[in-house]
């Protein structure tokens, strides 16, 4: 059963991302802030927060495992902390999380972009598998296995990959993952709009309609609808009204849109979500239903 099913609404949250304080001066940098923006936003009703470890300076610290570990510890003393932070080609963060948990909870989301994985890859229709593109005997790519062997590893962990997908192709090899069953359902995905990045899906509520028709039918899948980079909190306002529309949840946060709401607080644009998903008759989903949606313990069975 699906969270509309229950009447709930998927609210996750960008908290800082790679932006800075001159985008937004309440972009939060550094544990401290970062785990009170975090306990903030779940307190005001995000069901998770998606974060950058970051330094004091704003430095990103993409492979220090403890700046990760402080956020999550920190948060954990006031609220159940459903977190995950982010990556750039290695995991190796994500699995010291996991294999060494914070005090007081443990990594259930782990960041996954097929963008920085999947490289050319065949689809071999008849086989109904991946493949991988050979430019002749000695073509390194030849060794490469036929899909990311990351996946395996977060099954190892009892991790959820969060899916991020930034384009029709990112979506085309999803749906295919999740039609030979490399990727566990429920599909926890995220689609990423954007009037600035070009790598991304087009921020027309039309494409949203689109994607959602190359799920497999089926497949069982939370799908979040993320505006990114954009410079119009109409159009981030389009995008979220249309991903309720089609029972999708919805992030918001000023690490995401900093210069579409360039004064706002995580924890307002929380209540602004909240508000536009209670107007519909419907609730956000908590920490506790995510867990269960995704058979995974809660976090009071963690801490005991």
């Amino acid at each position: 059963m699906s969270f509309r099913d229950d009447g709930k609404v998927y609210l996750e949250v960008g908290v800082n991302e790679v932006v800075s304080k001159d985008d937004n001066p309440h972009v939060p940098y550094g544990a401290e802030e970062t785990a009170r923006d975090l306990v903030q936003c779940i307190q005001h009703g995000a069901t998770a927060v998606h974060f950058h470890a970051r330094y004091d300076d704003g430095r990103q610290a993409w492979v220090d495992d403890e700046i990760s570990r402080t956020i999550l510890e920190s948060a954990a003393r006031e609220v159940d902390p459903l977190a995950y932070p982010s990556y750039i080609e290695s995991l190796e963060h994500v699995w010291a999380l996991a294999e060494r948990p914070p005090v007081g909870t443990q990594l259930l989301l782990a960041p996954f972009d097929p963008a920085q994985h999947v490289k050319r890859v065949l689809w071999l229709e008849e086989e109904n598998r991946f493949g991988v593109v050979s430019f002749g005997p000695d073509d390194p790519n030849n060794s490469r296995p036929p899909y990311p062997p990351e996946l395996d590893r977060f099954a190892e962990l009892g991790l959820v990959p969060n899916i991020a997908v930034f384009n029709a192709a990112d979506m085309r090899w999803v749906a295919l993952a999740a039609k030979i069953g490399i990727l566990r359902q429920p599909l926890n995905i995220k689609l990423f709009f954007s009037d600035r990045w070009v790598s991304n899906n087009d921020p027309d509520p039309d494409v949203i309609d689109f994607l959602l028709s190359r799920i497999p039918e089926g497949v069982d899948h939370e799908t979040v609808v993320v505006p990114y980079a954009m410079s119009s909190a109409e159009r981030c306002q389009e995008l979220w009204e249309r991903a309720l529309d089609r029972g999708l949840g919805i992030r918001v946060g000023i690490g995401d849109c900093p210069w579409a709401f360039p004064t706002s607080t995580n924890a307002e644009m929380v209540d602004r979500a909240v508000d536009l998903i209670t107007r519909r008759g419907l609730v956000p989903a908590s920490q506790a239903d995510l867990r269960v949606r995704v058979g995974a313990a809660t976090n009071s069975e963690v801490s005991q």
